[in-house]
Order: C-alpha cells, then sequence, then structure tokens
C-alpha cells in the first residue's frame, strides 16, 4: 500500500520535511517512490510547497495521505477544506484543571435541582396540614432535638 508522508531532513534543532510517496511497510528515512514537495516549519513564514498534480496523480492510484499531509494538502487547497483532519498534537491538560470546571458547573446544576425540590416538598406539606398543626410540630421538634441532645451528652464518659 502506498502512503503519502513527511520524511524529516535537515541539521540537528532545525527540522525540515519531504513530502514522498513510499510504501507503508518502508521505515520513514528509507527508499521513498517520488519527491512531491517539501515543508520548512522553522522559516518564517512557514514555507510549504507540494506539486498538486504528482499529489492528485498518486491520490488517484490509491496513496494513502498521512493526517499530517492530509491536512498541509487542504491549507494549499489541493484537496477540499471539508476533508481537514481535526487533531490535538501536545501534552494533554492537566487532570486538576479540567476537573475543576465542570465540577462547578455540576455542583450548580444540582444546587438549582435541590432548591426546586426544596419548594416544592414545602409547597406540598403546607398543602397538607393547616396552619395550627405545623405550630404544634415545630414544638415538637424542638423538644426532640434538645432529648437527643441529653442522651448525648450522658452517652459519653465522665472523667
Amino acid at each position: 500500500m502506498l502512503v503519502i508522508r513527511l520524511t524529516r531532513v535537515g541539521k540537528k534543532n532545525s527540522p525540515a520535511y519531504r513530502v514522498v510517496v513510499a510504501d507503508k511497510r518502508k521505515a520513514v528515512k528509507r527508499k521513498f517512490i517520488e519527491i512531491l514537495g517539501n515543508y520548512n516549519p522553522t522559516a518564517n513564514p512557514k514555507t510549504l510547497v507540494i506539486d498538486k498534480e504528482k499529489a492528485l496523480h498518486w491520490i488517484g492510484l490509491g496513496a494513502q495521505p498521512s493526517d499530517t499531509v492530509n491536512n498541509l494538502m487542504c491549507q494549499l487547497e489541493i484537496l477540499p477544506k471539508n476533508k481537514m483532519i481535526k487533531k490535538v498534537y501536545g501534552k494533554p491538560t492537566k487532570k486538576k484543571d479540567a476537573g475543576k470546571e465542570p465540577a462547578k458547573a455540576a455542583s450548580d446544576e444540582t444546587k438549582a435541582e435541590t432548591e426546586k425540590i426544596d419548594a416544592e416538598v414545602t409547597e406540598e406539606k403546607a398543602e397538607e396540614i393547616p396552619a395550627e398543626e405545623t405550630t404544634e410540630e415545630a414544638v415538637s421538634d424542638d423538644t426532640i432535638t434538645e432529648t437527643s441532645d441529653e442522651v448525648v451528652k450522658s452517652e459519653t464518659p465522665t472523667e
């Protein structure tokens, strides 16, 4: 199978690439069939030269461009722009930074949901219980908490 890919040439710390057609089984720096162009990312501005006729000829014969070469060809409008591959290179984001934003959004959503539920529950209780009974319940709840505090105090060992 044929592939159109970049082959690195140039000195140490100053990469330059050739756009070549090669057999997929061959190593990147080994034999290739034909040079289609070159790419120099270190130049200012970056230089990119690809022979459009040769590239389309090899693609017509079944050569598959690599992701990077595919995007470079889309930049030169050899291939249509909608064929561009969205690929992220570089270090992934830190988990701590990435986790903070969704957690905040999730906590905001859960707070809003709990507030809605609390409002619904209090409305339902207000409809079911008349006003006189609500005051009695409030008094009985206070007595329960007071007695439970006493029980807790008695359970703790005294020294």
